[in-house]
Order: structure tokens, then C-alpha cells, then sequence
């Protein structure tokens, strides 16, 4: 049996892990919450109805709920709760054979208990094994920092159920990363093409998140990373680059550019207005005001008081500002720490209370940059590794496996008191939601236990629990389809940008560096094509896997045969454009063959690179019909029209072949 996260301990009673001891649960067996737990009325009902739903689900049975204060009744789901300060996440879970008990060490030890309970339900069914699980986290806040700004802006309905998977699995904390896309009051010229996050929207997630032991925390761009604030007439003034007006918008520039210009005390107005605003949403005791990568500081406007002060100096002395101005309105604040990790002396100035957020996010992580904190006497550190979303179809899974759990067995070292996994949205945020959701519980397992699991049987224990496949695999094809990805989503983008005269200078990778006439030559191709075909057996092994998993986890599958097509489209694209003159010498009969694979019905199949190249921006744009549908099913609009642009502006080009 799987438990995610491992449990503290567990222990069974002689003969229940063969079945000879256990609980059974009947159609009369009721959940029955103690009348004297030290635990508000509302949130245990609401626990219950958890429970009572998995039951219902799983297996068919309505269970009734009840309260009582005679807890000596046999054949029975028994909630209770002390309010013990130590170990308030804790719980112990007892399956006897005349009853099942769940006690809590407070509200959230309650929470924690039932989804253990669902979780074993969801593998054993009415009949449970006997069994004790005493269980605490080690690490006391395991978090997700989930980018809405960035191209998708995500519904409401799609955050609820953000929020019921990381409580399933123990997770207390989300983030949601801000620059631009909530509806600020005075803001309007700069969110006037989006559809931003609204006040209500906040609130009623913020309570929802509350209710499941979730604390909803807001992130909000205040020092670098705004591009789309400080590009409008009503703000470029307070760009530390001058002319940021009207530039041609990049996707690529977007990543770097802009901080605000902090010799302007105007700059720091614009901002504290925006915390101050954004903070009255929240109950979060935090405030996140990210002040990471501020790559144009003391490059334009305020050069002149770098040259006096020094940049690390500048810096620091507007972080502490706005960390100050946060703990003056009773926030502890929260920062990312990249830049200061070049002179980490520098965090002795700041506020002892805030919070310095270590994000690191390749997969052969070391312990570098977390000692070189401690060593600095950081007292407040998370560590944030990332989920390998960012500029790909579908997310690097082998990459997050790595990252996370080298990152999360870190914070065990150190005794960092949180793990804040992240996941961002660059380049238009294109790879869909769900496919974070693997790496998301790789990191709330991580952080709660100290106990290692390998890959391959963790990603067993998630295609059980979360996509309900008894034979265990769909996870490993999922992890096998993101390998075959030849050009991603970050080349594409920034080949489109240096073609179309928008970046001034061309990046190192470009698709005629990763599909040159030398690189596709090399052993005939051999690679590419194993990876094209590789790409193509997968999702056939997907489309044969969609009756092995729960009926609600089936549009997760058709998402990862959508995007695993447009993983294989990119590539061909990148193939026929960088490689156009071998493409009837290296890979012709390969390509041809592929190229027969996506033909529809009576489709004439292209003999020539022209017509090739007609055909796949044919298959191009019908895909991005139905990408478009599958964006509108957990997203607002946002950014979707920056996509299509970069779907749109490749299917041109192949038609000029």
C-alpha cells in the first residue's frame, strides 16, 4: 500500500497486512464526530463530508454523519481532537477491527488524518487493515508558487481544485505569482487586455484555502519582472530603462526586463500602493514581495547613484524599504534571494523576521547555495525547487524528480522551515496546469518526510492514488513522452523573435544550432527520428491507457496526447526550416513516414518539401483549435492570444517553403 507522504510510522496488527484483521465498512457504518473535540464545528463536518464523499465515490456507499459524546459505539468512522501546540499538524490514525479512529493534534492533524484515511480507501476499498499511523511533517510549511501572470490567468474553479489536491497531500501553503494580472483600481491601461484576477475571486479562494489547512499567500512583483506595468504610458516614466514606451512587445525580453527605477521616490509609491491594496485580500500573516532578478538596475536612470552607492547597496537599501514597509502593516515578508547570494553578508541589514526564499532549479542541485545562507545566519529560509514546467509542452519530470527531492532532502539538513515548489509561466505559460500536478506531490511528499522513495516507485504510487491506474505506469509514460522533446518551447519563441527583427541580438540556441544540417546528418538523423517515432508509440500507448485510469482523470490523458502531438509538430517544423535543403537526403524516408502517421483519411500525402510544408501548418492549425479548448477549460483568456501568434506565425513560414 502507497502513503503520500510516508507516514511518520506505521505499524499493523499481527495478521491485517494479509487481510486476517480488518475493518470492513458497510453502508451503515456512520462518521461520527466527537462532541468535545477542541476543534471548530464547521471545519470537522466539513472533513467528514471528505471522508463520506471518497467513501461515496470509491465505493458506492452513503455514509450517514452524526455527533455524539459516547464514543464507545462499535463500527464506526471516530473523529476527535485536542489542541496540542506541539506537533499541531500531527495526527494518529487507528484502524481496529470494530472501528476507525482519527485523532488530530489540532484542526489541521484532523484534515491530515482523513485524506491518510482516503488514500487507503482509495487502494483497500470497504476492507481496511489494521493498522496504527502516528505521523507529524518535519518540515512545518510545504508550499506551491503557482505563476498567474504570465500568459494563463487561472479560473477559479481550476484554483479549488489546486487546492483539494494539495491538501490531499498534505501541502499548507499556495502562492500565487503576481506582476500584473490582478485588477488593480488605478492599473487599468495595464491590465485592460488581459482578464485579470478580481478582489472577489481572491477572497473566496483565500477562504476555501483556509478551510483546508492552506494558507493562501500573496506574491507580488515589486522590484523586477515589470515588464507589462512599466511599458504604459501611464507608468514608463518609473522604468530604470529609459524609452520603455512602445517598444515592440517580446516574450523573450519580458523574462529580463523591467525593475523600477529606484532613485524616482516615485517608484516606491506606485509600489507600496499595489502591496498595500493587494495585502487586504489575504489572511496570510506573509507577504511575498519577490524582488528576484533585477537585471537592468543601475543600467539606466538610477546609473549615477550606483556609481556612488554601489548596486548591491541600492538594492538592498529599497528591499529593506518595502520588507519594512510590509512589517509595518503586520506582514512578514518573503523575498527570493538570488541576488543576494552574491553578496549574502548584505541579508544581516535586513528585517530578522523576514523570510529569504533559495530557488534553485537544476537537477544536479548541490548544497552551495543553502550553507552559503545558513552561513550567512539567515533565520527564516525556504528552499524552491521547481515542478519543470517553464518553456516546454510538457513538463521535464525526470529534471523535477531530481530537483525536488535533492532540493527537499536540503531543507531537511538545514532545518529550512519551508519548501515552496514552484511553477512558472514563461514564454506565455503554454505546458497545461495539470501536468505540474506529479512534480507538486513530489515536493509535498519530500518536505512532510525525510524518507526517501525512488523515482520509479513514487511515480507507481502516483499513477495509483492520483490517476486511480491499478497497473501503475501511466506516470512512467508520462515521464517517457517529456524525453522525446527535441526543440522546445523556449527555441521556437526565440527563433520567431530574432526572424521577425524583435530581439536585436540572436541567442546562442537557435533551431538551426539544435537542427543544423551537421546535427540532423550525424548517423542519418538516428536520434531525432528515434525521439519523433519514440514520441508517436507513446501517445498511442496513451490513447490505450484511457480506460485504465478514474473516469476524472481522463482529460489529464487527453491533454498529454494533445501536447505530445504538438511536441512531435514543433520538431518536424524545426526539421523542415533549419534543415530544408537535406530534407530529401538525411531522414527522407523517416519524415515521409511520419508524415503519413498524421494524415487524416483519404489526405494526399506531401511529396515534396513545398507541400510538406503546407500539410503541417494544416496540422498546426488544427491543433491549435483544440488547444485553445483545452486552455479555456481550466484558464481565463489571458495570454492565449500570444500562443496563437506563435503557432500562427510558423504555419506562415512553412507555406513560404
Amino acid at each position: 500500500m502507497y502513503l503520500l507522504p510516508q507516514p511518520k510510522s506505521i505499524s499493523y496488527d499481527n495478521g491485517s497486512e494479509n487481510g486476517q484483521e480488518a475493518f470492513c465498512l458497510r453502508y451503515d457504518t456512520p462518521i461520527v464526530l466527537d462532541a468535545d473535540m477542541k476543534v471548530e464545528g464547521r471545519l470537522a463536518y466539513m472533513y467528514a463530508g471528505l471522508l463520506q464523499q471518497e467513501i461515496a465515490t470509491d465505493l458506492g456507499l452513503k455514509l450517514m454523519i452524526k455527533q455524539q459524546k459516547d464514543n464507545s459505539e462499535q463500527g464506526v468512522v471516530f473523529f476527535t481532537c485536542c489542541t496540542q501546540e506541539s506537533d499541531w499538524q500531527g495526527y494518529t490514525l487507528t484502524v481496529a477491527h470494530d472501528r476507525i479512529t482519527i485523532k488530530g493534534n489540532g484542526e489541521a492533524g484532523l484534515c491530515y488524518g482523513v485524506q491518510t484515511l482516503r488514500q487507503i480507501i482509495r487502494q483497500c476499498g470497504y476492507k481496511l487493515p489494521c493498522m496504527v499511523i502516528e505521523d507529524a511533517p518535519r518540515i512545518a510549511h510545504r508550499g506551491v508558487s503557482y505563476d498567474v501572470t504570465r500568459g494563463r490567468v487561472p479560473t477559479l474553479e481550476h484554483l479549488k481544485r489546486l487546492a483539494d489536491t494539495l491538501s490531499f497531500y498534505k501541502c499548507n501553503q499556495l502562492q500565487l505569482y503576481v506582476e500584473h494580472s490582478y485588477l488593480f483600481e488605478d492599473f487599468s491601461e495595464v491590465w485592460r487586455d488581459n482578464t485579470p484576477l478580481t478582489a472577489e475571486e481572491i477572497l473566496t479562494l483565500d477562504a476555501y484555502c483556509k478551510d483546508l489547512q492552506i494558507e493562501l499567500v500573496p506574491s507580488l512583483a515589486s522590484f523586477g519582472h515589470l515588464y507589462e506595468v512599466l511599458r504604459t504610458k501611464s507608468f514608463c516614466r518609473l522604468c530604470e530603462l529609459e524609452e520603455a514606451e512602445g517598444e515592440t512587445y517580446s516574450l523573450v525580453n519580458r523574462m529580463g526586463h523591467h525593475t523600477v527605477d529606484v532613485s524616482n521616490e516615485e517608484s516606491f509609491r506606485m509600489v507600496s500602493d499595489r502591496i498595500e491594496e493587494f495585502m487586504g485580500l489575504f489572511s496570510s500573516r506573509y507577504f511575498n514581495i519577490c524582488a528576484d532578478e533585477t537585471f537592468d538596475l543601475c543600467k539606466g536612470r538610477s546609473k549615477a547613484l550606483g556609481e556612488e552607492k554601489g548596486v548591491r547597496k541600492v538594492y538592498l537599501d529599497f528591499l529593506k524599504k518595502l520588507c519594512d514597509f510590509c512589517a509595518e502593516r503586520g506582514k512578514i515578508p518573503m523575498f527570493w534571494g538570488d541576488v543576494l547570494l552574491e553578496q549574502p553578508e548584505l541579508l544581516r541589514d535586513l528585517p530578522m523576521e523576514g523570510v529569504c526564499l533559495n530557488w534553485e532549479y537544476a537537477p544536479e542541485v548541490t548544497e552551495k547555495q543553502v550553507k552559503t545562507l545558513v552561513d550567512a545566519g539567515v533565520r527564516h529560509l525556504y528552499l524552491c525547487p521547481g515542478v519543470q514546467s517553464w518553456n516546454h509542452m510538457i513538463n521535464r519530470q525526470g529534471d523535477a524528480y531530481e530537483n525536488i527531492s535533492k532540493m527537499c532532502a536540503n531543507a531537511h539538513k538545514y532545518h529550512a522551515e519551508g519548501v515552496l515548489n514552484t511553477e512558472w509561466g514563461d514564454l506565455g505559460h503554454i505546458a497545461h496546469p495539470e501536468f505540474s500536478t506529479i512534480g507538486q506531490i513530489y515536493g509535498a511528499a519530500f518536505s512532510w518526510s525525510d524518507k526517501a522513495m525512488p523515482e520509479e516507485e513514487m511515480n507507481r504510487a502516483i499513477s495509483l492514488l492520483q490517476y486511480g491506474d491499478a497497473k501503475e505506469e501511466i506516470v512512467e509514460i508520462f515521464r517517457a513522452l517529456s524525453e522525446t522533446e527535441c526543440v522546445n518551447w523556449w527555441h521556437a519563441v526565440q527563433y520567431m523573435e530574432e526572424q521577425s527583427g524583435i530581439l536585436q541580438k540572436a541567442p546562442e540556441e537557435m533551431l538551426q544550432g539544435i537542427l543544423s544540417d551537421e546535427a540532423v546528418a550525424e548517423s542519418g538523423g538516428a536520434v531525432l527520428w528515434d525521439k519523433l517515432q519514440r514520441n508517436v508509440e507513446l501517445i498511442e500507448r496513451l490513447y490505450s491507457k484511457l480506460t485504465d485510469v478514474s473516469e476524472q482523470r481522463r482529460p489529464d490523458i487527453y491533454a498529454y496526447i494533445l501536447m505530445g502531438q504538438g511536441q512531435c509538430y514543433l520538431t518536424l517544423t524545426g526539421y523542415l526550416l533549419a534543415c530544408r535543403n537535406r530534407i530529401v537526403q538525411d531522414g527522407a524516408t523517416q519524415f515521409w513516414q511520419l508524415m503519413e502517421h498524421f494524415a487524416v483519411g483519404g489526405t494526399k500525402l506531401p511529396q515534396t518539401i513545398t507541400q510538406a510544408g503546407w500539410k503541417l501548418a494544416t496540422l498546426w492549425e488544427h491543433w491549435l483549435v483544440r488547444y485553445k479548448e483545452l486552455w479555456r477549460k481550466e484558464s481565463k483568456e489571458g495570454e492565449l492570444f500570444r500562443i496563437a501568434k506563435v503557432v500562427c506565425w510558423y504555419a506562415d513560414r512553412l507555406r513560404e517553403l
